[in-house]
């Protein structure tokens, strides 16, 4: 199979496609990124855990 050089794309073409991957490599990295650190270490208190135990009680029951 020949290989042709007039398919390559042009030098600003391929400038414009690869600008475009880094951006979208960027945002990916920033989505995946941890969130801020007081969401992840938020400590849940006995009250709070003990009201969500409670909820999902009574879902069960309502459930049954």
């Amino acid at each position: 199979m020949p290989f042709s050089f007039l398919r390559l794309p042009s030098p600003t073409h391929l400038s414009r496609i690869f600008r475009q991957l880094e951006q979208d490599v960027e945002t990916i990295i920033n989505v995946l990124q941890l969130g801020p650190l007081g969401i992840v270490e938020h400590k849940y208190s006995i009250t709070e855990v003990q009201a969500a135990k409670d909820t999902i009680h009574r879902a069960v029951e309502t459930w049954h």
